[in-house]
């Protein structure tokens, strides 16, 4: 039988365990001691070496610093960042246990973090096996505290929490915070403000609390990782050149590509990368992707004075990373150009950069002289035709756009019926419009297939009645809604009326608009302006269109420690039908979209006769053209 031990022998071991110091083993060296890389999750699974990922040894160092309280990565993807979070939960849960606390964007993602990459990490790093299960006849066995959102081992916690949780986020004290992707963090959870600060304040009861936020940045002006970057040391990491010795950050402008640009079945630009060298800025020579990973590489601060309160900042992007190619980086950018969406994927998850959005231009007349001549009432292109109408007190206004399957716009026509929209003189006159059929260059023609109407001015009720009685002619009403996140093409709603009520997103059309507008390239998403003609006269394209068009610009604000972006008008008096318009146009296309048999529209425009592959079994029956929403027919 086990003897206990006297009162002598307990007073020893309290003394040496008890006033034993902290452990001084290094985040870094922890990993590269114990660090087991799980098979399916890591690219390159069995013993963590920091040595694999160089950039990652002096953050890991950082979060052991005497002073260091706060650590900022703004860091490309698929560069380790992930990785540098679970080795602070293993080095502290096993030798320096304490409260942590994790938060992903939403709750879901904290849940699916959890089980594919903690759950993981627990289970081959043998070292913390024993402090999360407890093992019995070498089987593991779930302990009781163990779920998914707390795992509790000896001397601490793991906590993981979704920044729209404000519940989570406040309800206990914790020494270490580690806050993934914080640029796709809500700008409030629920109504209780900013889910970092609300979070942070359960540090405040602990002298070595450390907060440690990682993220790939988003668009300029509203990146909350820039802000926190800049306030930091802002360390770059830097490969030094092989001629003059200098060190420098590898910037995409300074890659040199070699390439072929084709296009594929279907007419989208495909780049075939032959070679990518970096040209140093300071001598002029080029070299290849192996002697620049090669070579010695280093950070540097260009902010070092801010370690004095605390904050270290760090900046990597994909060029460093192991994992990623200089060929398929650039080929990546380059098959990106011109499309804004696509653009700003690659300057935030590639270069580490946050994406500035095309938000105001100089003037209108850049525009005005781009108009063209059309040829016919449609240009040749055109195989789908949208409308939308902005309802004022006094008039209607209007634009009918045409469009193809690569989104490229082309404004029709534009107009205003004069009159209150109490009046059915005003409806009819819009049905002119709507109704009539408008002709390609060959004589084929194309009718208006879907037409949003806004109906939250003064004349709702007239907006309703007028929409239930073209139901069956696709004429739906909608409504805008503000603040940021809210998609374009949002929820729809049943009205007591008994039609449908769409709501957009309004910032998120304006954004796309004016994304588009910026495209100086023809081609997908292109928006093409027409020239008054003999076809359909006077089009309305003229400088009080584009006026209107560019009549708003985004301006940052700053609240409860987010910053966030609101379209306002560049000036007092301006005016943004033309704008509206445009959006509504764009969330009518949206709409459609998914429900579009383009090579059958294009037969039906061009008489060309689509080429289909023969079934390998029997033959189904023909399938019908139709584009429908909420179950209903679009053609009449």
């Amino acid at each position: 039988m086990r003897q206990l031990k006297d009162k002598e022998q307990l007073h020893k071991i309290t003394l040496t365990r008890g006033l034993k110091p902290l452990p001084k083993i290094s985040v870094h060296k922890w990993a590269d001691t114990y660090r087991q890389l799980s098979s399916g999750i890591s690219a390159e699974p069995g013993k963590w070496k920091t040595s694999r990922t160089p950039y990652t040894a002096e953050p890991m160092e950082a979060v052991t610093q005497r002073g260091i309280h706060r650590i900022v990565l703004k860091w490309c993807a698929q560069a380790a960042k992930s990785e540098i979070m679970n080795n602070i939960i293993g080095r502290f849960a096993h030798v320096d246990p304490c409260t942590i606390m994790m938060i992903q964007p939403t709750i879901e993602m904290a849940n699916d973090f959890s089980k594919m990459r903690i759950s993981n990490m627990i289970r081959d790093t043998k070292v913390l096996t024993p402090l999360f299960f407890d093992l019995k006849d070498s089987a593991k066995t779930r302990d009781s505290n163990q779920t998914i959102l707390s795992k509790v081992f000896p001397g601490g916690r793991l906590i993981f929490c979704g920044a729209n949780s404000p519940a989570g986020l406040a309800s206990r004290p914790v020494r270490i915070l580690l806050c993934d992707e914080v640029d796709r963090f809500p700008k409030s959870a629920s109504t209780e403000g900013d889910p970092i600060d609300i979070a942070s304040k359960r540090m405040s009861t602990f002298w070595n609390y450390l907060l440690v936020m990682c993220s790939t940045p988003t668009i300029e002006g509203e990146s909350r990782i820039d802000i926190e970057y800049m306030a930091g040391t802002q360390e770059e990491w830097r490969h030094r050149c092989p001629s003059c010795g200098e060190y420098h950050t590898l910037h995409y402008k300074q890659m040199i590509s070699d390439y072929e640009e084709v296009k594929d079945n279907a007419g989208h630009k495909v780049i075939i990368v032959k070679s990518v060298l970096w040209r140093c800025p300071d001598c002029g020579h080029s070299f290849d992707e192996l002697a620049i990973k090669s070579a010695p590489q280093k950070y540097f601060a260009l902010n070092p004075d801010a370690a004095q309160n605390g904050i270290r900042s760090f900046y990597v992007n994909g060029f460093s990373s192991p994992w990623l190619t200089w060929s398929g980086i650039m080929r990546e950018w380059l098959e990106a150009q011109g499309r804004p969406e696509r653009e700003q994927v690659v300057m935030n998850t590639r270069f580490g950069l946050s994406y500035q959005m095309t938000g105001a231009f100089a003037d209108e007349i850049q525009f005005l002289n781009r108009c063209e001549e059309y040829g016919a009432e449609l240009p040749d292109g055109v195989l789908l035709l949208t409308a939308a109408v902005d309802v004022q007190d006094n008039r209607l206004e209007y634009e009918v756009c045409g469009w193809n399957e690569n989104e490229e716009c082309y404004g029709i026509v534009r107009g205003v019926i004069t009159g209150q929209p109490d009046n059915s003189y005003v409806w009819r006159k819009l049905d002119e419009v709507l109704d009539r059929k408008y002709h390609l260059q060959n004589g084929n023609p194309l009718k208006v297939v879907r037409t949003f109407i806004d109906s939250g001015g003064h004349f709702t009720s007239e907006v309703y009645k007028y929409c239930k009685d073209g139901i069956y002619k696709q004429r739906i009403a909608i409504k805008g809604q503000g603040g940021a996140g809210v998609p374009l093409v949002s929820k729809v709603t049943l009205l007591k009326e008994g039609i449908p009520l769409q709501l957009l997103g309004v910032n998120e059309g304006k954004q796309q608009v004016f994304s588009r507008l910026g495209i100086k390239k023809v081609g997908a998403q292109y928006f093409h302006f027409p020239k008054d003609d003999e076809y359909l006269g006077l089009r309305g394209y003229d400088q009080i269109y584009f006026k209107q068009l560019i009549a708003e610009h985004k301006v940052a604000h700053k609240s409860g420690g987010q910053i966030y972006s609101m379209w306002e008008p560049v000036s007092k008096h301006a005016r943004n039908e033309s704008l509206d318009l445009r959006v509504y146009n764009l969330a009518v296309f949206k709409s459609c979209k998914p429900y579009i048999n383009w090579a059958q529209l294009r037969e039906n425009a061009t008489g060309e006769v689509a080429v289909e592959e023969p079934l390998p079994e029997k033959t189904s029956k023909p399938k019908r053209t139709m584009i429908r929403s909420q179950g209903i027919n679009i053609w009449s």
